[in-house]
């Protein structure tokens, strides 16, 4: 008896891996998505830590503004890394904020901001996607960026 139960699990457990959604989005994989190659000998054991610093300093470099006043200020991105190495679902958790008396300049600067940000990332192409169980996986990431405004 106890033999068929546990049998019945193992096809009960087989049949719900089964299901699982080849389209599903892990927040972590064995294999993590690769932005760029890593050539910083302080990460080369860690390329995942290596990525989320690539990647914020790709956007502190792209994001560029024609009127510098030498400040900086954050944002915080979402994005889903795809199995062929595309982003999707950008999406901005926290949105610049800018030190700016005039409440109209401020939210216009913002926005170009925000919007300069968007568009740098949708452009991203990772040169490795995550790996799970040896299968291509979605993987979303979130990481923080400076820009200079």
């Amino acid at each position: 008896m106890k033999k068929i139960f546990v049998f019945c699990v193992t096809l009960l457990s087989l049949n719900i891996l089964a299901q699982s959604s080849s389209d599903e989005i892990l927040r972590r994989a064995e294999i993590m998505p690769v932005f760029q190659q890593c050539d910083d000998d302080a990460f080369t054991n860690a390329p995942y830590p290596c990525t989320m610093k690539m990647l914020s300093d790709y956007i502190k470099s792209s994001v560029v503004l024609e009127d510098l006043s030498g400040k900086i200020t954050k944002c915080s991105i979402n994005l889903v890394v795809e199995k062929d190495g595309t982003v999707s679902n950008v999406e901005l958790v926290r949105g610049v904020k800018v030190n700016i008396e005039n409440e109209q300049e401020k939210i216009s600067l913002e926005n170009l901001i925000n919007n300069k940000i968007i568009n740098v990332v949708e452009g991203i192409n990772f040169v490795l996607p995550g790996y799970q169980n040896g299968e291509k996986v979605r993987v979303m990431l979130r990481f923080s960026a400076t820009v200079n405004y």
